[in-house]
């Protein structure tokens, strides 16, 4: 493994390693050709917090309800927008209206059939309940026609408007309307989908159980991250909840489990001779320190760039992932393979001099207040940041205190903006810089600057590409200028998977796809 390979490409590397095989063989189904069946378990980092995708920008919540929900449209491996549930859509002229052509005789869980009255509540509910809904889409109009399309209005040309539906951070998800316009304001409580899987059980802390749905229509296509065919093979998906990662690690080694992700980095080379289990590597994004920017110490920007002086990325990426081989230490909001990466304001992010340190805390009126840092173990790489960073911190002249919970709690108290200065989390990429929730004043952290806003505004009202990116230029300048986050640098995360099963994908803008996992040869 070589990071000039890895970094270069942007692409998902796989090591053969070994573990016992797992117990879960096929049993005949009612396929022609192929044999379907059994059982397939996951053992998974994390509790989700819910399972609807418009209220929660959770890894788990997205990776898991991807297997029972699906969009209109969504991206490929290469970024590129696909069809979904639509059968294909059309931008006008003046780009105002985006008109989608729905699939016919797509099955809802429930065994309704998916109508444009369920397309056009469920596009209303993420519009008025994701962040990027209500950042971008709060003034379109969703509306049906006699024929069945679906349109969305918008109130100007946005350029990246497909891009943003398509994206898989807070999927757009196809629902029935009654449930949708019957659900809380904290999320949808009937996880009825049209995917591959419907959701049949969830044990608190336990696991979440997924069952093949018998019933479902297929788009077409390669299968590509979340686009193209999709074939479920096995009756039943578990996704077994365990935090400790030494325990998921044992579990794919004796057989209790098929699959399990978020694997610890340092035992990555100790298996490299065995060659029974698959590990596969791929890019997750990154990490950084959220800055409660409503009250307390941190709502001062001149405190903000304090912490971000006394910080050593290197030091704090090292201590989370091991190797060189699984983060770098780019400090822009997009990776350096991404036509949107820009280096503006990026001097700031390496300082070697303590004296700007103590001038900053000075000039902020810094009196030995405590800044409090909220992390979990859940997540084994914030953690392991968040402990460096505590004693950089005080090192500089800080009074810190590590509130360590489990992450259901963690994702409680960042809602609270008297519970805490900082908390550590990651970000899944996004296709576009627009997409990051820590840009907007509706997510925790409640980021609040015009700069920003507006060059949101420029890269979203662009008229071609050229245009966008000069946008993009402007918010890298913005962001450091009101830094509402400190980006540690990009990583990379290993899932170990029985080598004797294939189908499984992992891209970096969705990350872990299991619905067309299956037996070798099957």
């Amino acid at each position: 493994m070589k990071k000039s390979q890895l970094f270069a490409t942007g692409t998902v590397f796989t090591l053969a390693l070994s573990a016992c095989g797992g117990d879960g063989a096929p049993e005949e189904g009612d396929g022609a050709d192929v044999e379907v069946g059994g059982e397939f378990d996951i053992a998974w980092n994390a509790q989700p917090p819910t399972l609807d995708p418009t209220v929660s920008t959770a890894t788990a919540t997205r990776d898991i309800s991807r297997n029972f929900f699906e969009p209109l449209v969504t991206l490929d491996a290469d970024g590129e927008v696909q069809t979904v549930l639509a059968e294909d859509y059309e931008v006008s002229d003046d780009g105002l209206d985006i008109t989608f052509t729905l699939r016919q005789g797509v099955m809802f869980h429930d065994g309704t059939e998916m109508e444009a009255e369920d397309v056009v509540a469920s596009l209303q509910s993420w519009m008025e309940r994701s962040s990027v809904g209500q950042s971008f889409f709060s003034e379109a109009d969703v509306t049906a026609d006699e024929d069945g399309e679906v349109t969305v209005t918008l109130p100007e040309p946005m350029y990246i408007a497909v891009e943003l539906l398509a994206d898989q951070a807070q999927l757009p998800m196809i629902m029935p309307a009654e449930i949708i316009q019957d659900a809380p304001e904290e999320g949808v409580e009937e996880y009825v989908g049209t995917g591959p899987y419907e959701m049949s059980e969830w044990s608190t802390d336990q696991y979440i159980q997924l069952d093949r749905f018998e019933d479902y229509e297929s788009p077409e296509g390669e299968a590509s991250g979340t686009a193209g065919e999709k074939d479920p093979y096995f009756d039943t998906i578990y996704f077994h909840i365990v935090t400790d990662s030494s325990t998921r690690l044992s579990g794919l080694q004796s057989g209790e489990y098929d699959a399990a992700n978020a694997l610890p980095l340092d035992n990555v080379e100790m298996l490299e001779d065995d060659d029974s289990v698959d590990l596969v590597a791929g890019e997750q994004g990154f990490n950084g320190a959220v800055f409660n920017k409503q009250e307390g110490l941190m709502a001062d920007e001149t405190m903000r760039q304090a912490v971000l002086a006394a910080i050593d990325a290197e030091a704090l990426q090292q201590s989370a992932f091991v190797s060189e081989e699984f983060y770098n230490t780019n400090a822009a909001l997009m990776p350096e393979d991404s036509d949107w990466h820009s280096d503006v304001g990026q001097e700031l992010f390496e300082n070697d001099d303590p004296s700007v340190v103590e001038d900053l805390l000075e000039e902020a009126g810094y009196d030995g207040e405590t800044v409090r840092i909220l992390t979990t173990r859940e997540y084994m790489d914030h953690y392991n940041a968040a402990v460096p960073m505590q004693q950089q911190l005080e090192d500089a002249g800080l009074d810190v205190e590590l509130i360590v919970t489990d992450w259901a709690t963690v994702l409680q108290d960042r809602d609270d903006p008297e519970a805490y200065d900082i908390f550590i989390t990651g970000f899944a990429p996004t296709t576009v810089p627009v997409g990051f929730v820590f840009l907007y004043e509706n997510w925790p952290g409640w980021t609040d600057s015009d700069e920003i806003d507006a060059a949101l505004d420029h890269i979203s009202t662009a008229h071609d590409e050229e245009e966008a990116l000069e946008g993009a230029e402007e918010l890298q300048r913005a962001f450091y200028d009101y830094l509402p986050i400190v980006k540690f640098g990009d990583k990379f995360t290993v899932t170990g998977m029985r080598a004797d099963l294939e189908g499984y994908e992992y891209e970096p803008l969705p990350g872990d796809i299991f619905y067309n996992t299956r037996e070798s040869g099957q």
